[in-house]
């Protein structure tokens, strides 16, 4: 490994490396045995390439880039990322008495694995430096090379890595310059060691600045007149009451489809075992956590697959529900998953229309989401009685068109089966009333519930992977009725929510000297 220090000096260090695949994890997996591994949506494996070629039953042995446990898991459960090779950085040898510090912790480490849209523009610069200096395609990607790359990993995360890296520490208050910090990433074999660094560095971050420019381009918003019903023209504050979901007579039915809000396992990782004592007794570790949790039968073990929200989460529903209100949206009858998470979405999004004792939520398991990610059966969701103490308004008379027992049955559906249980859900809601319908559940919701009534084919699995990705918290997508059985989708009335990542603050970072 090769750096520079604050005066930019160069400082020649040595860097010992493994060689590793990565694989992102596709299936949810709860361990079973205590040398079992837990896999959760979200995280990536590091896997060592003899032990994936070598395994005679499908289970190796990994490490988690999350929390950096490691432990046995069924290789199955995972893919293989598009980068065929990882570096993993084990120690940090400094060869040089000059004052440049070293890399001290994890914190240095944009320990982010890239996830960018490549610009065919630069493809050829791309491939050009990944053959020349060994860089991992997501360096090239982006992640460690814009300037929020240092803010996209939460400190405590990060905290969980450092026994995996085994970094030496130094302490001294000088922080290396972003050109050295990129370097510091590069990792150099023997061969390589020849190769002006500084000017590859330099090109490399040239290479990322041209990037950056090229992918911040926005399209300029058009102007339209405005509309009789536009909340936004001069006639809209006369027509528009405080408080009013009245719509305007002429609108077609519609169908309102929304993904539930920001999840505490998806933000805060491995949370139950720091928010839980000994006595099974909830303890809030963040403000954005929330302050108290509803009584279970089986607790904590009950929430590690039926997450709460977080505040945030709660928020962005409700600041949608009050974008709805706004809007003059009228909604008739309201549906959600049973899932903890979706229904307090459904809560707060009535609040935010100002009609949370307005409906009872009639709570759907023919809305769940796939059950290929569940291969150990339906979640330990909340009971109605549960629910009910937790003042959670839920249709405790509705009878749902598909039972958690036949839900169970669902386990090893395909993408195609789980398109149509989907589908054949909205159509059964849809048939069995009349007036607009809100439906609160999950990011693969908003396609699976809508592609057949539009007239589209099922996706396949790795079409719906791509469009589960562009589905963030709170997305609302709408289908409009314009004839007798026929349905599109139409543009949002509201705006949707939008907001940037917030890492952990530590306040002991202002005691450095």
């Amino acid at each position: 490994m090769c750096g520079w220090n604050g005066a930019h000096n160069y400082v020649p260090h040595i860097t010992l490396v493994s060689f590793f695949k990565v694989h992102k994890v596709v299936y949810p997996h709860s361990p079973h045995e205590i040398d079992e591994l837990e896999l959760r949506i979200g995280d990536y494996i590091y896997l060592s390439t003899d032990a994936v070629d070598n395994s005679c039953d499908g289970w190796v042995e990994g490490i988690s880039w999350l929390t950096g446990s490691s432990g046995h898991l069924p290789v199955n459960y995972t893919e293989r990322t598009a980068e065929s090779d990882a570096w993993t950085l084990h120690r940090v040898v400094q060869l040089s008495k000059s004052m440049t510090p070293s890399l001290t912790s994890a914190e240095d480490i944009d320990i982010v694995d890239g996830r960018s849209i490549s610009i065919d523009h630069d493809e050829r610069e791309r491939s050009c430096l990944h053959h020349q200096i060994g860089l991992p395609h997501e360096m090239l990607e982006g992640s460690l090379l814009n300037d929020e790359s240092e803010k996209s990993v939460e400190k405590y995360l990060r905290k969980t890595l450092e026994p995996c890296l085994d970094l030496s520490v130094t302490q001294n208050s000088n922080k290396l310059p972003k050109s050295g910090r990129t370097s510091q990433l590069v990792q150099c074999s023997k061969q390589q060691e020849s190769l002006n660094l500084e000017n590859i560095a330099s090109h490399v971050i040239e290479v990322a600045a041209r990037r950056k420019e090229m992918e911040i381009l926005v399209e300029p918003i058009g102007f339209t007149a405005p509309r009789y019903d536009d909340t936004l023209s001069i006639d809209s504050e006369r027509s528009q009451e405080v408080g009013s979901l009245e719509a305007a007579s002429d609108k077609n039915r519609r169908m309102y489809i929304m993904r539930h809000g920001e999840r505490v396992d998806f933000t805060f990782g491995t949370w139950i075992p720091y928010c839980f004592d000994e006595f099974n007794n909830y303890l809030r570790k963040d403000l954005n956590m929330p302050k108290k949790l509803p009584r279970r039968q089986r607790s904590p073990e009950g929430w590690q697959n039926d997450s709460p929200l977080t505040n945030i989460g709660l928020f962005q529903a409700k600041l949608t529900g009050e974008a709805l209100l706004e809007c003059n949206v009228r909604i008739d009858h309201v549906y959600c998953s049973p899932a903890y998470r979706c229904i307090q979405t459904c809560i707060s999004t009535l609040e935010g229309l100002n009609s949370r004792h307005k409906f009872k939520i009639k709570l759907e398991p023919g809305l769940f989401e796939w059950m290929a990610w569940y291969p150990d059966g339906v979640p330990d969701w909340l009971s109605k009685p549960e629910l009910l103490e937790a003042d959670c308004n839920v249709d405790t008379n509705y009878d749902p068109f598909m039972s958690v027992s036949k839900l169970n049955d669902c386990i090893k559906e395909t993408t195609e089966e789980f398109y149509t249980r989907n589908y054949e859900t909205a159509r059964k809601i849809i048939e069995t009333t009349r007036g607009n319908i809100l439906i609160v559940a999950h990011a693969t919701t908003l396609d699976t519930c809508t592609r057949q009534l539009i007239g589209a084919e099922p996706r396949s699995t790795n079409e719906l992977r791509q469009v589960i990705h562009k589905i963030p918290y709170c997305s609302l997508g709408i289908v409009e009725e314009v004839g007798s059985g026929n349905w599109k989708l139409v543009e949002p009335e509201c705006l949707p929510v939008t907001h940037s990542k917030n890492p952990r603050f530590e306040w002991n970072a202002l005691t450095a000297t």
